[in-house]
């Protein structure tokens, strides 16, 4: 009879740390699903800052000397 309660003990015991292993592999899997958005949201936006500043390069590139000049009133005090 000992026996039999002793392994009723033991099997309830694993049954509870499955439960509690269960849920903490669900929590995780949440948080890096959270996670995985977040960087996948600031991949994104680096592409995006990556192409503004291609384009701000490129208009830079083309600018000329004249763009660069003071207004004619500058200076005139």
């Amino acid at each position: 009879m000992s026996n039999i309660k002793s392994t009723e003990e033991r099997i309830e015991s694993l049954e509870t740390a499955l439960a509690l292993q269960d849920q903490t592999v669900e929590e995780l899997n949440k948080f890096i699903i959270a996670q995985q958005k977040q960087i996948s949201d600031l991949e994104k936006k680096l592409l995006l800052m990556v192409s503004q500043m291609k384009d701000l390069k490129d208009a830079v590139a083309h600018a000329s000397p004249q763009d660069d000049a003071p207004p004619p009133h500058y200076g005139q005090l």
